[in-house]
């Protein structure tokens, strides 16, 4: 176990929770690039990403800093912490040329502190594809989604689940902590509930032990610490392919439930469009509007001004289609008149798969790949054209391709 890859901050024994923890480099990695963190009130994992751009330090940069404020009093509060971690993980990479690049995927339970008279909640946010998990009175189900290219098409129907858990690009992420100015970063906030247990780990275990062992090892096994250690080995005799971490947290107070705990599918950031405040009095303005008489007459003055507003609609229009049109990016073959899909090249577009109106896609980076290069597979997903969000995201597609060509 490397526990100079982690951060234990117990002051005095928590009665709110038991909880137990586990990391290794795995059997192939030189280097653990997982770093983690745990007290009485806060549980943290984290997976850096970036090879020789120093991942280990992007997601020990960006623990520590969540891990500077041990209480929190709400999931926003929980969600600021998170994004001044992503500003962190930036900085240091701004002012170190060889860390540029660098990221780390985040997941992490925070015990709120309850106002008074107000039951005690949890905080959960997730950025990337470590996970958290949660066994509640016998059912198993993982809370967070995977920020990942595979998720994606998986979740499209592009491909199937079995196919997802051996896509060759399964490790690709679509967000992270350091890439982007605003990260993304999914939050929620849920009941606690006793008897509750959860798993935060990095894909280092969910890649190498199936769901359903995982399951029976959370359900067999009742003291936190040995469970973790037992799934931390189970990822090393499966392969350890990766560096794995894994934290079990459970709750020992909080509401008796017979009943499964539900988690919202809805991130806590995205707030309803409307109130029942804001309907009662949309219903009122309509009612109003439909026993005005508001006859308009065809005078020169307003002529002009509806001419002057149809104007200024269309270019309003103009603009929101031009930015739709550009705000995306797509991989795929270079086919130039005749040429064959064995000796396309490949290239990054910006703009969307199909031309909207006069914004065609436009080439943004060529690579040295060509179609013969590619399994059938392979090529079947480029001429799919697979979209991304950010180019950053595209470029991560393709380096990733180049390596596993590498490889043959």
């Amino acid at each position: 176990m490397n526990e100079d890859r982690g951060i234990i901050n117990q002051k005095i024994p928590s009665s709110f929770f038991d909880w137990g923890f586990a990391t290794d480099v795995g059997k192939l990695r030189k280097m653990n690039q997982d770093f983690f963190a745990v007290s009485d009130s806060l549980f943290i994992v984290a997976d850096g990403m970036g090879g020789h751009r120093r991942g280990e330090v992007a997601s020990e940069i960006a623990t520590r800093k969540v891990f500077e404020k041990q209480k929190y009093e709400t999931v926003q509060g929980f969600r600021d912490q998170i994004m001044m971690a992503n500003t962190e993980v930036r900085r240091e990479a701004a002012i170190n040329p060889e860390r540029e690049g660098m990221g780390t995927t985040l997941c992490g339970i925070a015990l709120l502190e309850p106002s008074e008279g107000t039951p005690t909640k949890l905080a959960i946010a997730n950025i990337g594809d470590s996970r958290i998990y949660l066994l509640s009175q016998g059912s198993f189900s993982q809370i967070t989604k995977d920020h990942s290219l595979v998720e994606a098409m998986r979740r499209e129907g592009k491909i199937t689940a079995s196919e997802a858990e051996s896509h060759p690009h399964k490790n690709i992420i679509t967000r992270a902590l350091g890439i982007d100015i605003e990260a993304k970063v999914d939050c929620w906030e849920i009941p606690t509930n006793k008897n509750d247990r959860f798993l935060l780990c990095t894909d280092g275990l969910s890649n190498e032990v199936p769901d359903s062992e995982i399951m029976r090892t959370l359900e067999t096994i009742e003291n936190p610490q040995e469970a973790a250690q037992l799934l931390a080995d189970l990822a090393n005799l499966n392969g350890g392919n990766d560096n794995v971490t894994v934290v079990i947290v459970d709750v020992r107070q909080g509401e008796e439930d017979t009943n499964p705990s539900i988690i919202s599918s809805i991130p806590i950031s995205m707030t309803p469009l409307t109130t029942d405040n804001s309907s009662s009095t949309m219903d009122h303005d309509i009612e109003k509007a439909s026993t005005e008489e508001n006859e308009w007459k065809a005078t020169p003055e307003n002529i002009r001004k509806l001419l002057a507003t149809a104007l200024v609609m269309l270019v309003i229009i103009g603009l929101f289609i031009g930015r739709y049109a550009r705000d995306n990016y797509f991989v795929g073959f270079e086919q130039i008149g005749d040429t064959s899909i064995e000796n396309s090249q490949i290239l990054i577009y910006q703009g969307r798969t199909n031309s909207i109106l006069w914004f065609d896609p436009t080439v943004e980076e060529r690579r040295p790949i060509l179609g013969r290069d590619l399994d059938e597979k392979i090529i079947a997903e480029i001429q799919e054209k697979p979209q991304f969000e950010t180019l950053q995201d595209a470029i991560q597609y393709l380096d990733a391709l180049q390596q596993e060509i590498a490889k043959e």
